[in-house]
């Protein structure tokens, strides 16, 4: 057959029906890929191998079904087909359940990509051992061929091709040829087979196929038979020559095969739609990162030839996480949806518009002469999106970051433009969000120097002591007396390479890999094994990245840590920034609700220098605020600073927490703070951080 070269099903019911074909034909139906590799494995293929699709899905077919001696012919056969010679028919066998050999014989369609190279490979296969056997026997006795002629399920008829009267005429004919052509035995007995084609083909052809069925028998085709009642219907033929009392005549083995060309244009057309969505985006359709490196590896040629740039524009949304969280994930799936739309109708019908997944989409865009075309392009884009979308009658605001990388003067690799596009929207990210970055070498190296960093951080957690990792502890102390009161476990790391790396440089890349789970489990294991070490009957705080406490496993990995320490909760303090709050308040006040069941105090970090509310403080369960150092600089000599420090400990006393100030750092700072009521201060004053051993005479006083 040749390759189809069909759209997809436009029937929305189109996928499903094929697929119902698919489960209840007793057609072997298995789909392809270039490489030979399983796509699909249909429930006939699965009853008669007794493998399920699971077992070989993505697979090379060859070993699971073939005998060893068969697998390079079959190989050659499908190379062929794959590289443009598209053999219709193709006949092998294939290993039962039952452990015999059964014969299939298969059809086989190339599904062609818009390149022109094959897509999939779509075979399907009767299993016509039974067939084979049946020949074998009738050859064997003609008593045996007329029990096997007379009760098979296809329609079989005895030709005599040398009647010089009559073309090719019927000799006899078994019940269910007569039933499949609609005549009864006696009006096809004596009549040429041509009463039943379209066109006298035997008689304008007869000794030609004759002498094909010697050469070649059983020979086997596809044709047309009409009907008693006028209609036409496509049969599949297998003819031999047989003897009969004698005399040579031909066997033709029929089959009515309607149901399976309905079959095959549903798997034709479900093969063009799998074709479509191995290369596009299943929620908005437009193309996904596969097909996107194909259009602007495409692109990028022809900026070659044409002296022309081509952008790469990566656009992320900002705060898409919130809608899913608060209106679910169809609202997020509908913004989507409108999202593509909008970046579609900004572009021209020759550039491209991807979704790489989750909130993140790329347009490509050639044919430019300079960066100002590209911002310009970026601009619009941005301001698509910009009008408000209502969603469940809730309007929502969508904002974006963008990266553009363009070429020239930035990569012509497809892979690494899209990179440094990505890298360029991080940066956008960073400074802000909701505007656009062009990407610059600078973005290339500090990338380059952060997979350096969570490279050597990776080992350092193989081994943490051998790595550079430990902490160090400052007291905090009553601002009365000067007795420590808590001490604060602080992370240090001291690479063979990297040498001393500020704590503002690992954790974000720590955070960004995804190894702040483990690099948390480590610290606060380490500090609770130092706090039953030192026996303190005052806790140690332990600062906690959101991204931590946002897991379900959080709670689990505290609960554990303490137990394997002989350790009760009050033991330590985890210390969490309002970070938390901003990515999902409702998500927060749970887990640490659930954290403070275990005893385990809690502190918010930073307080009043990021996005601090009366609210925040209202939602969250904590014990205690951390009063940031920049509050306190001028402390000692501003009256505005000492109204706002004096207010923020009002606040404190209001809500029955606790404050810790840090930074403290000179005399005239500690004075004021006492004046203002403070009770508990930390900073370089009152003791600098330090190993366990540098504080055996602060930890015997703590004791």
């Amino acid at each position: 057959m040749p390759p189809a070269d069909a759209g997809p099903d436009p029937s929305p019911n189109g996928a499903g029906l094929a697929e119902a074909v698919l489960g209840v034909t007793d057609t072997l139906v298995v789909v392809l890929d270039p490489a030979g590799r399983v796509v699909r494995f249909n429930p006939a293929c699965e009853r008669l191998t007794g493998l399920t699709f699971e077992e070989v899905r993505g697979q090379v077919l060859w070993p699971f079904v073939l005998a060893p001696e068969e697998v390079a012919g079959v190989t050659a056969a499908f190379a062929a087909l794959t590289a443009g010679d598209f053999p219709g028919r193709y006949e092998n066998h294939w290993r039962a359940a039952s452990g015999e050999r059964r014969y299939i014989l298969w059809s086989n369609t190339a599904l062609l990509d818009p390149a022109g190279e094959v897509a999939l490979v779509v075979a399907t296969g009767m299993d016509v051992t039974a067939e084979r056997q049946a020949e074998q026997a009738r050859q064997e006795s003609e008593a045996q061929f007329r029990v096997v002629f007379d009760q098979s399920a296809d329609g079989l008829v005895l030709l005599d091709p040398h009647d010089p009267q009559v073309p090719w005429r019927i000799v006899d004919c078994n019940a269910a040829f007569c039933a499949m052509n609609g005549y009864a035995r006696e009006e096809l007995l004596g009549q040429s087979i041509d009463l039943l084609h379209p066109e006298p083909l035997m008689a304008r052809r007869g000794p030609e196929l004759l002498a094909w069925i010697r050469a070649q028998q059983p020979v086997h085709g596809e044709g047309e038979h009409r009907h008693k009642d006028g209609h036409v219907f496509p049969v599949e033929t297998a003819s031999s020559t047989v003897l009969v009392g004698g005399r040579e005549h031909v066997l033709g083995q029929d089959r009515d095969i309607s149901g399976r060309r309905q079959a095959q244009a549903q798997l034709e057309a479900l093969a063009e739609r799998l074709a479509f969505e191995a290369q596009h985006d299943a929620l908005t359709g437009l193309p996904n990162r596969a097909r996107l490196l194909d259009r602007l590896a495409l692109e990028l040629r022809r900026a070659e030839r044409t002296g022309r740039a081509v952008a790469v524009m990566f656009i992320d949304l900002d705060g898409f996480k919130r809608v899913n969280d608060t209106l679910g994930h169809a609202a997020g799936d509908a913004l989507l949806r409108e999202v593509a739309a909008r970046l579609q109708a900004c572009v021209r019908p020759s550039d491209t518009v991807a979704r790489l997944g989750g909130d993140e989409f790329v347009a490509v865009v050639s044919d430019l002469e300079s960066p100002q075309d590209a911002a310009r392009v970026a601009g619009r884009l941005q301001a698509a999106l910009a009008p408000p979308v209502v969603l469940g009658g809730t309007p929502l605001s969508v904002r974006s970051s963008l990266g553009i990388a363009l070429h020239p003067p930035d990569s012509a690799v497809p892979d690494d433009l899209l990179r440094q596009a990505d890298m360029a929207m991080y940066q956008a990210k960073r400074e802000g969000k909701n505007a656009t970055r062009f990407f610059a070498p600078t973005l290339d190296t500090a990338a380059h120097t952060q997979l350096r960093i969570e490279g050597r951080l990776r080992r350092a957690l193989e081994a943490p002591a051998a790595g550079g990792l430990h902490l160090h502890y400052q007291p905090q102390v009553d601002a009365r007396s000067g007795a420590p009161v808590g001490f604060e476990a602080l992370l240090r790391w001291t690479d063979a390479e990297l040498g001393a790396v500020s704590p503002a440089r690992f954790i974000p890349v720590a955070e960004d890999s995804g190894l702040i789970s483990a690099l948390g489990a480590w610290v606060l294991d380490e500090a609770c094994r130092q706090v039953a070490a030192w026996g303190l009957q005052v806790p140690v705080a332990v600062n906690v990245s959101p991204l931590e406490v946002s897991q379900e496993e959080f709670l689990g990995t505290v609960y554990a840590t303490l137990r394997r320490h002989g350790l009760g909760g009050p033991a330590i303090k985890l210390e969490l920034t309002e970070r938390l709050a901003v990515r999902d308040l409702q998500l927060a006040a749970r887990r640490l609700s659930q954290l403070r069941a275990l005893g385990v105090h809690l502190s918010l970090d930073d307080f009043g220098t990021g996005q601090s509310s009366v609210s925040t403080l209202l939602h969250l369960p904590v014990d205690e605020l951390k009063l940031d150092r920049s509050l306190i600089l001028g402390v000692a000599d501003s009256a505005l600073d000492r109204r706002v420090v004096g207010a923020l400990l009002a606040l404190a006393r209001g809500l029955n927490l606790r404050v810790v100030v840090e930074g403290v750092e000179t005399q005239a700072q500690l004075a004021a703070l006492r004046d203002l009521g403070c009770e508990t201060v930390q900073g370089y004053l009152t003791g600098r951080p330090a190993p366990p051993e540098a504080l055996a005479s602060v930890v015997a006083q703590a004791r």
